[in-house]
């Protein structure tokens, strides 16, 4: 059922429509909220969220759009998934960070004899770049400032040394 007055209080922001929908339509937003994030304080946390940011944004609401019940849980079930996502990104960044190295360069000597002639063929300033942030782990910033260039041109020579190595190592043409 539509209750035609608090739609139209909701979307002027009255604070006592804002009321009036968590209690009416608080429930539906949470059960929306907990059968993607299968947990009741984040489905909790997730409803009160929605509700902020509505609130903080304003004018997000249009009677005319539709049914508020409808507007809100469509914004609970896209916070949730949201929050999975972010949850799932968080999770395989830090699995990532984590993982033992599976590969690396000192247990192949001729894949570590192949990128020793790629990067050998590459200018000076695209290997000093590729040297100091791969094998030494620096930042693009500690990186401009060890070689005294702008972050531009480091981004530049780290891209097309790249692409150089890309070409030779994967596609199998010389740089």
């Amino acid at each position: 059922m539509r209750d035609g007055s608090l739609e139209e209080r909701f979307s002027r922001r009255d604070a006592g429509a804002y009321d009036a929908a968590f209690r009416a339509f608080g429930g539906r937003m949470h059960s929306s909220a907990l059968r993607i994030l299968h947990d009741a304080d984040a489905a909790r946390e997730c409803v009160q969220d929605v509700f902020e940011r509505l609130w903080r944004r304003g004018g997000s609401y249009s009677p005319a759009r539709g049914s508020l019940e409808a507007f809100l849980v469509t914004c609970t079930r896209n916070a949730a998934l949201s929050s999975t996502r972010a949850g799932r990104r968080e999770r395989q960044a830090g699995q990532r960070l984590h993982a033992p190295q599976q590969y690396t360069m000192e247990e192949d000597p001729i894949e570590r004899e192949r990128v020793a002639r790629a990067l050998a063929r590459l200018s000076d300033g695209q290997a000093d770049v590729v040297q100091l942030a791969y094998y030494k782990g620096m930042t693009l910033s500690e990186v401009a400032t060890e070689l005294s260039i702008p972050i531009g041109t480091v981004k530049g020579r780290l891209s097309s040394a790249l692409r150089a190595l890309r070409r030779e190592l994967i596609v199998g043409e010389p740089a």
